[in-house]
């Protein structure tokens, strides 16, 4: 036989049809079936096999039924994918199903007194694969769909995937979007009003005209159509309208459109996502993945949507676009860019299937990415990390796109007991080594102390990231780590050295806003040693002993009591709130260990709570940092905080006040900053570390060139009981010009507490006051405090 008749009887298309008594459809008894196709080409299981299924509209014959127009033969709709490089009918076997009432039927089906069953997508796709089966197709497919039949592929994918090699699926989804939803209810609802007024054909003509709106993009139709001009009855646009319209109504039976319009609504691989990846988890076909930005039926984001899916499930997917003005109908009417772009993607260039990939876990079209971590102590904290990385495995590689695994460990005493998680890891008493160590991507340091700088020295200088939560460090080394950081370009983070669970440092590194002011409660032990005093009025040592019996406070807790751990914290904060750094040396730091329970009782009296606060606000051109025990108003957002929770409270330029409230202590809460560093450094989510500024700092005395504001306190003295003290104590007051807005008392069995709330002035004032009262006779002790407004 020549090439030429060979060519025409492989375009010639044989009917192939399937019987079956009883089939079970999406829930539904189907009785005396008869599933219909038509095939191009070689024998079924004497050639490689390609499945052809178009739309909702489309007929079997995508290259024709082999008959001349005169003779009433059905034009080709995909006569471009018909090449010798592509689809071939000459050595491939063509298969094209029939959709039901258009080429498929069972009982009851042609009733129109009669409802049709509710199919889905996936059961067409089962009706697909019993007619091959039928046809005694036994051998994977190449499955090639658009539109409805995109998803139908994606459903037989799942369904049957020993059935399908290779899927090509363009303009379709793992779903139907709100948008193209409702407009097929407003199509199906426009037929079913024909049919109740007996108009069926206008129905169907409304609901083809609606359609072609969506199956074409706007700008083709503003270039081709334009609008309606002078002179003109009907805009342009009608009459193309009219000539789809009518020859819809014409050629399409109306339960066919009904029940695939229905179908692709219907399409639901899972109730929720966990399901729908489960169901996708099935497929093993290579799947191509078509789909044009302007298409209003089927946007581009749900192409991209089942892309990420299948990859997310480990299977093999590539992403692909088809620019064309042409939207939905791309696949048709820009069927020529269609065959360059599958020739690109070489999907047809062999028979056999590439050898089986590696399967993986992933977003996108990159594998699950893995940070692996080298971490430096594994005490409580570190293995607070341990815990948290593994039960936010899965949703952090949801989410992120990232998995996170410590690689190596470096500790002081490697035989001591890690818990279960630590068990399989490396251990190393270097922790220098985790620099130079290939299989760590980046370094976490929570084990604390000066010792490790030459560590993160050497991470920074190596191009290593660093995530570390040692404020005692970086209270000292911050700006020179800083420096460093930007200088080699190495992400540095240190959310979990501020306050813990609170992402403070995020806030003001990524703030779009300028900082006034800023007062924090950001030492968890001192706030729940206050409470308690405040409480349960518990003496101090009481206090302390508590907390260290709930894991709120060190052995030694003076750095805690002392305000020297808050005063580190403040310099971390005052650094990115201000671009200004200072050691904690170089401002005000003052402890809550002179605070009495009689102190919050006055305090409480008068208005007020006392909280230690760690401040930083500009004063003109200059900084006022301080971190001391002061009183704040009852209304105070701050007055509230209460236990081991922090706060800090912002002033902003633009914004107002913002603030931040949270667990500030303990293994979880810091462990979750540190992750949350992590995240970051995983989505290249990092910012500058710019050279200090030099702003001056405010200080107290008359010689100074910046002075803090004024501001009022809190003067309690502590006394033997005797009659005229508080009135002398008012006339020192009153004497040095000042005045007293309000007064408490407490009395005990052999001592008395004044309490006295001075007017605003300057800490000399308030100084020379106190050295006066403390030369009065019977005066045991006095604390003066300020108050934070």
């Amino acid at each position: 036989m020549s090439a030429e008749p060979a060519v025409a009887a492989a375009l010639r298309p044989r009917r192939l049809v399937v019987s079956r008594a009883m089939m079970e459809i999406d829930g539904h008894r189907l009785e005396d079936v008869e599933l219909g196709g038509w095939a191009y080409g070689p024998e079924v299981g004497s050639a490689p096999v390609v499945v052809v299924v178009g739309g909702i509209t489309a007929s079997p014959f995508p290259f024709g039924d082999g008959k001349r127009p005169e003779d009433g033969g059905q034009d080709a709709w995909w006569p471009a994918l018909r090449a010798p490089d592509l689809i071939d009918p000459a050595r491939h076997t063509v298969l094209c199903p029939c959709w039901p009432s258009n080429g498929s039927t069972w009982r009851g089906l042609a009733d129109a007194d009669a409802a049709a069953p509710a199919v889905s997508v996936l059961g067409l796709a089962d009706l697909v694969a019993s007619w091959l089966d039928g046809i005694g197709c036994t051998v994977p497919v190449t499955f090639v769909g658009a539109s409805l039949g995109g998803m139908v592929g994606v459903a037989l994918a799942v369904r049957y995937p020993a059935r399908c090699a290779r899927l090509i699926t363009i303009s379709a989804g793992l779903r139907p979007d709100g948008w193209g939803t409702a407009t097929r209810h407003v199509q199906r609802e426009l037929v079913r009003d024909g049919l109740r007024n007996g108009d069926v054909q206008t129905g169907m003509i409304r609901a083809r005209q609606l359609g072609m709106l969506t199956y074409r993009g706007r700008d083709e139709l503003d270039t081709r159509f334009g609008k309606l001009v002078p002179g003109l009855d009907r805009p342009p646009v009608a009459e193309y309208l009219d000539h789809h319209g009518r020859r819809f109504a014409e050629r399409f039976p109306v339960r066919t459109f009904l029940m695939l319009s229905e179908a692709i609504d219907r399409g639901n691989f899972g109730a929720d996502p966990r399901a729908v990846r489960a169901a996708l988890e099935q497929v093993t076909a290579e799947v191509l993945v078509i789909g044009v930005p302007g298409d209003l039926l089927f946007p581009w984001a749900l192409q991209v949507e089942l892309h990420r899916e299948l990859q997310a499930v480990g299977a093999t997917s590539s992403l692909w676009k088809l620019d064309s003005v042409y939207g939905h109908d791309a696949f048709l009417a820009s069927q020529h860019e269609l065959a360059e772009l599958l020739r690109d993607t070489g999907i047809f260039r062999g028979e056999l299937r590439p050898a089986a990939r590696p399967r993986f876990e992933g977003v996108g079209v990159e594998p699950l990415r893995e940070l692996r971590i080298g971490m430096v102590g594994c005490g409580t904290v570190g293995k607070g990390l341990l815990e948290l990385i593994e039960r936010q495995r899965v949703a952090v590689a949801d989410r992120y796109g990232v998995r996170f695994r410590v690689s190596r460990i470096a500790v002081r005493d490697v035989g001591k007991e890690r818990g279960p998680l630590a068990a399989m890891i490396p251990r190393t008493d270097r922790p220098l080594e985790l620099v130079s160590d290939p299989e760590v991507d980046v370094v976490v340091e929570v084990a604390g102390g000066m010792a490790l700088e030459p560590v993160l020295n050497a991470a920074l200088a190596a191009g290593k990231p660093v995530v570390t939560a040692n404020k005692t460090l970086l209270a000292l080394k911050l700006a020179e780590l800083g420096v460093l950081a930007q200088r080699t370009e190495t992400p540095l983070y240190c959310e979990a050295a501020a306050a813990a669970a609170l992402p403070i440092i995020r806030h003001l590194s990524h703030r779009a806003d300028e900082i006034e002011s800023l007062m924090g409660i950001v030492n968890g032990t001192a706030n729940y040693v206050i409470t308690r005093l405040e409480q349960d009025e518990l003496p101090m040592a009481q206090a302390v002993a508590e907390a260290q019996a709930l894991g709120l406070a060190e052995a030694d807790p003076s750095a805690d009591l002392d305000g020297h751990d808050a005063a580190a914290k403040l310099s971390i904060l005052a650094y990115r709130a201000f671009g200004a750094w200072f050691r904690p040396a170089e401002f005000g730091v003052r402890g809550v260990r002179e605070l009495d329970p009689a102190d919050c009782d006055l305090a409480e009296a008068m208005g007020f709570r006392i909280r230690l606060i760690a401040r930083a606000a500009r004063v003109g051109s200059a900084l006022d940092l301080a971190v001391e025990p002061v009183l704040l108003p009852s209304w105070h957002l701050l007055a509230s905080v209460e236990e081991e929770y922090n706060a800090v409270y912002l002033k902003c330029a633009s914004s107002g006040d913002l603030s931040l409230f949270g667990k500030g202590a303990g293994a979880m809460p810091t462990a979750t900053a540190v992750l949350g560093d992590l995240i970051d450094l995983a989505q290249d989510n990092s910012v500058r570390w710019p050279v200090p500024q030099s702003i001056p700092l405010a200080r107290p005395g008359a010689g100074a060139v910046h002075r803090p504001p004024p501001r009022r306190h809190y003067l309690r003295v502590t006394a033997e009981p005797h009659a005229g003290l508080a009135r002398r104590v008012d006339s020192l007051i009153r004497r040095a010009g000042l005045s007293v807005q309000n007064r408490a008392q407490r009395g005990e069995a052999e001592r008395m507490h004044l309490a006295f709330l001075i007017s605003p002035c300057d800490e000399a004032q308030v100084g020379d006051i106190e050295a006066a009262v403390e030369r009065l006779g019977r005066v045991q002790h006095l604390l003066r405090l300020g108050v934070a407004e």
